[in-house]
């Protein structure tokens, strides 16, 4: 590799430059790189230097323009993720990220640019100025390394920044919304009693006792029930892009599509959901429109669009004065409850389709504090025989 130092004049005064050459390109033509500005000889020199290594061991990239907003709007055009993910991934870089960063450019985005932007977002980041929650920080976490990792693999930045960014913790984010985001079995209950005449009664206590995503269950059709036998298969979810419903046989995780027993009372309730539903449908007339055969719809069979049934959700704890969980919330509900009465956290991890029993362990490890305590006075009467 050759390459020279020289300078030029400027108004401000003379500044140096380099020239250096790159492999040749596959046509097989002579290549170069110049880069200008330096204030001293000794700030090209050592320059030249670094940019002969890193040509030498294929690490150079190209000098560009490019904006961290240009770069991460032509990803989000051709990155090949489900639709809600990519709703998600667009959600994050036009309301988060591109907003405070989008005039850096690409090349020039370090770590500290990432951390100054997670920070300013926990003190500031949502719409009417209040903190932005930790879990959403991660989503944005998550969006720039993706974005910048293709950046990588493509040559236009040598290294991802994102993975030296210290985003908000992915364990303590996750167990704080679910304890934030749960109710105790007691207001449980008392839901359950104001909602008993709602007509998505049988979802709400489906959630409750079983831990199901709102998706999940509204994906749910009756062939996926065994009533008699007392079983529920997760085989379809439905979800949100777009302000759209959006239909799929891929579960959010690899565990997520499963099979997981329902307890009596439960059957109960989804046997006289399943009367009350036979009765509307033959009101509508059973040709009325076709039946997808959905456990949760409306009278004519239509679908009920997720958002829908979480704002029908939100006017009950408000009417009730319950804590505004979210239809989510009945999920970590569920987990809290079946962990804090000694379900085994693999056997709770399998039934809420989580990849692994240690994003379980993670999620709810609010759920086990002072269980050290307990395990040393257990162990010890064990051993030393004393009650």
């Amino acid at each position: 590799m050759r390459g020279s130092v020289g300078s030029y004049d400027t108004k401000r005064g003379r500044r140096w430059q380099v020239v250096y050459d790159l492999p040749p390109g596959a046509d097989g033509r002579r290549r170069q790189a110049k880069r200008r500005g330096f204030a001293t000889r000794r700030d090209a020199q050592a320059e030249l230097r670094k940019a002969l290594a890193a040509a030498d061991e294929g690490r150079h990239v190209d000098h560009s323009p490019q904006t961290l907003a240009d770069y991460l709007r032509a990803w989000l055009a051709g990155v090949a993720v489900k639709p809600t993910t990519l709703e998600n991934y667009r959600t994050c870089a036009e309301a988060y990220a591109i907003p405070r960063l989008g005039g850096v450019k690409l090349q020039a985005l370090t770590a500290e640019h990432i951390d100054a932007l997670y920070r300013d977002l926990e003190r500031s980041g949502r719409r009417d100025g209040g903190p932005l929650a930790p879990k959403s920080v991660r989503h944005v976490h998550t969006m720039l390394r993706r974005a910048l990792q293709v950046a990588v693999e493509r040559g236009h930045v040598v290294r991802n920044v994102a993975d030296l960014a210290h985003p908000p913790s992915r364990t303590a984010t996750r167990s704080k919304a679910a304890r934030d985001k749960a109710w105790p079995a007691e207001q449980v209950r008392t839901f359950l009693a104001h909602v008993q005449g709602d007509r998505l009664y049988a979802l709400w206590y489906l959630i409750a006792t079983t831990g199901l995503r709102r998706g999940e269950a509204l994906g749910l059709r009756w062939s996926d029930l065994d009533l008699d036998g007392g079983r529920l298969r997760v085989a379809q979810t439905v979800t949100v892009a777009d302000k759209r419903p959006v239909w799929s046989t891929d579960g959010k995780t690899g565990s997520a599509e499963r099979t997981i027993a329902l307890d009596t009372s439960t059957v109960a309730v989804l046997r006289g959901h399943r009367k009350g539903q036979l009765a509307e449908r033959l009101a509508e007339g059973l040709s009325a429109r076709p039946d997808r055969g959905l456990v949760f719809c409306w009278e004519d069979g239509r679908p009920i669009h997720p958002d829908r049934a979480s704002t029908w959700f939100l006017r009950h704890c408000r009417a009730l004065g319950l804590p505004e969980i979210g239809v989510h919330g009945l999920r970590h509900s569920y987990a809290t409850a079946a962990l804090r009465a000694g379900v085994s956290p693999h056997v709770v991890s399998k039934r809420l389709g989580h990849a692994s029993v240690a994003i379980t362990l993670d999620v709810y490890a609010h759920v086990f504090v002072g269980d050290d305590e307990s395990a040393a006075e257990v162990a010890a009467a064990a051993i030393l025989g004393v009650s």
